[in-house]
């Protein structure tokens, strides 16, 4: 019979005489529970007792609304039961909130470590990438004392802040942390467990939710054999501009939030004097035969009044962390309902030479219309 220990430990290991074995190797990082709920968790912690909750919260809530990142509107000293998310998007705005209360050393060490998260979530990395990491944490030794001298942390005998020494080498060994980051299962958690649950009638659950998964995958299973049927019934020659189309989701409202407003309204209120310019090179591009610039500016539209919407839903045929993103594109100018102007930024791809390092092949949209 093995021997246990109190805390549940075996003494005499299966793994013990096998010459190749290093049990070190089974332990791959796990981004969501050492980055996001330890490292971060332990970042956010240190930072609100240096400068103090409210102070953090203060800032949180003053920063503007911004795409692609949450407005926390309330602070982030509320939040009970964290969720991996939050503090993703906490530690995008982070770093802009530490300054001047924070000591250089210890926004250094701030943004190491979380250089450090973002390079080590990459899909893909090389011998470059990964120095970059080294570099990251090297950087953050060199500038975490801070935390030590404001007495918020007495020492960093931290597991989670130890593992962070093992992300280059299990890179290296076993690919990206995407391959064995338990954010994915956490993710399945969601659709097979409390989607399932919900469906239920909260009484003997269980047979429910494995008949209501089971009739899930059976739908889903007959929807993509109806895609496929239907691509390959249809014509195999499609077009760029098709093709580009389909790798988008976009939806929406039904009506216009201001239906049938002015040209010379919506120039005022969106802050865009160079619309009615604009959009007569637009409507001239549409045109089978378009006319040459100087032409098309000096005529006269048929139109003098849009409808104009505030938003739409954008759904990229893309995931982020395992997960499909959907993004609210904002441009809300001054009115009454609205305390404050809102103008996205949108970086759209248009041409096949649009690179992720640069500008080339896209084009800027900031105002949502529709011609009335």
């Amino acid at each position: 019979m093995k021997n246990y220990d109190v805390a549940g430990g075996m003494h005499d290991p299966f793994w013990k005489d096998l010459p190749f074995t290093n049990i070190h190797d089974s332990l791959t990082p796990d981004a969501l529970h050492q980055l996001y709920q330890g490292v971060m968790a332990h970042l956010i912690n240190w930072v609100q007792e240096m400068m103090s909750k409210e102070e953090l919260d203060r800032r949180i809530r003053c920063l503007p609304p911004t795409y692609g990142v949450r407005h926390f509107r309330i602070g982030i000293s509320t939040l009970k039961q964290t969720s991996g998310p939050e503090r993703k998007n906490i530690g995008k705005i982070l770093l802009a909130c530490l300054a001047p209360d924070i000591p250089p050393k210890a926004v250094r060490a701030c943004r190491a470590i979380l250089d450090f998260i973002y390079m080590a979530l990459y899909g893909s990395h090389d011998e470059e990438t990964l120095k970059y990491m080294e570099d990251a944490l090297d950087e953050w030794y060199k500038n975490r004392d801070d935390f030590l001298e404001a007495r918020v942390r007495e020492d960093f005998n931290i597991p989670k802040f130890h593992s962070l020494l093992h992300y280059v080498d299990s890179i290296r060994k076993f690919g990206t942390t995407d391959n064995y980051n338990t954010e994915l299962f956490e993710r399945l958690h969601i659709d097979f467990a409390k989607q399932g649950w919900r469906a239920s009638n909260k009484r003997n659950h269980f047979p429910q939710m494995i008949q209501w998964l089971s009739r899930q995958e059976k739908v889903l299973s007959f929807s993509s054999y109806q895609s496929w049927l239907q691509q390959e019934t249809e014509s195999m020659v499609i077009d760029d501009a098709r093709e580009k189309r389909s790798l988008y989701q976009y939806s929406i409202a039904k009506f216009p939030a201001e239906p049938h407003k002015s040209i010379t309204r919506i120039m005022i209120s969106h802050t865009a004097p160079n619309f009615l310019p604009c959009l007569k090179l637009f409507l001239n591009s549409l045109l089978t035969t378009p006319q040459s610039r100087s032409r098309a500016l000096d005529a006269d539209l048929p139109i003098k009044a849009l409808d104009v919407w505030h938003q739409f839903k954008l759904k990229p045929d893309s995931q982020v962390d395992g997960e499909v993103v959907e993004e609210i594109i904002k441009a809300i100018p001054f009115h009454k309902k609205s305390a404050s102007a809102r103008f996205d930024n949108v970086v759209v791809l248009y041409s096949d030479k649009a690179e992720s390092t640069s500008l080339q092949g896209k084009c800027f949209y900031y105002s949502i219309v529709n011609l009335g």
